[in-house]
């Protein structure tokens, strides 16, 4: 979308589009290349070309680069698999303003901190600022496969019919489930609930993490949340994830150092109580 209308509007020769290390968009060719991280992307031969990674949460280096030639700037609200790491609001304004400095298009990757998951129904209006482009997908069906691109009409202008698409879009029924979600997640007593459920989760790691201080912070928002481990426990968060399931209790990885947590957005207290107290089991028999 942002190639297509670069080109239509200003040419051929702004295609650059800027990305940031330890990203993740997916894995088709294009967008595993976008992504940031070369364990995912390596592997599949010669790579589409004219993709600049830049590390996140840099201003200066985000200035310095982007330039007439880019197209875009494709990133995360906030980094899912790169490790749960916010932008600062220094560096959420600059992507902002660059964007508009070099007539540049500023993509915005929700599929993981879209459709509620921040405690916003999408994470950017937490942020104070408005993406040209969002792409959503995995919780918008609540289980059902679909994916779905948002964008001004001024720019969906630009993707008349034929010049792109796909066999499955727009399928009636992974619509009709989409639009249940969107209906029940957007109400805000569940986007109040998000926040909620937030606190009870801080609140149950920090007290893990008194009795067994193996946490440097707990960082994220909403309910995609990630306990980052201290220095002496560098590289073994897919161990807790292993003593974890051994209790009974599924957490995730976001990298080698930071134990992921995306439980459901209307998840009980109960449920709660009860996945901290097998969290905290797991973390005592690797502790002992």
């Amino acid at each position: 979308m942002a190639r297509r209308y670069s080109a239509d509007v200003y040419g051929a020769e702004k295609s650059e589009i800027i990305a940031f290390k330890q990203g993740f968009h997916g894995r088709t060719f294009f967008t595993v290349t976008v992504g940031g991280q070369e364990a995912y992307s390596d592997g599949f031969g010669p790579k589409p070309g004219d993709i600049t990674h830049l590390p996140y949460n840099d201003v200066e280096a985000l200035r310095q680069h982007v330039s007439s030639r880019t197209c875009a700037i494709m990133m995360e609200p906030l980094q899912g698999e790169g490790g749960i790491i916010e932008p600062s609001e220094e560096f959420i304004q600059a992507v902002r303003e660059v964007c508009h400095q070099h007539n540049a298009l500023l993509i915005f990757d929700e599929v993981q901190t879209g459709n509620g998951r921040t405690g916003h129904f999408y994470a950017y209006q937490g942020l104070g600022i408005t993406p040209d482009i969002l792409s959503t997908a995995k919780s918008l069906g609540g289980g059902f496969p679909i994916g779905a691109m948002l964008t001004t009409t001024k720019l969906a202008e630009h993707l008349k019919v034929g010049t792109h698409g796909s066999t499955y879009g727009g399928n009636p029924l992974a619509c009709a489930v989409a639009e249940a979600v969107v209906d029940v997640v957007s109400q805000p007593e569940t986007l109040a609930g998000v926040a909620e459920r937030e606190a009870l989760f801080r609140q149950g790691l920090a007290k893990i993490n008194d009795k067994y201080p193996i946490f440097s912070e707990i960082r994220g928002k909403g309910l995609l949340l990630g306990a980052a481990l201290n220095e002496q426990w560098q590289g073994r968060a897919r161990d807790v994830l292993v003593a974890a399931g051994e209790q009974g209790l599924m957490v995730l990885v976001a990298g080698p150092n930071v134990v992921r947590f995306t439980p459901s957005l209307v998840i009980s207290h109960q449920d709660i109580a009860q996945g901290l107290e097998k969290l905290e089991k797991a973390i005592a028999s690797l502790v002992q």
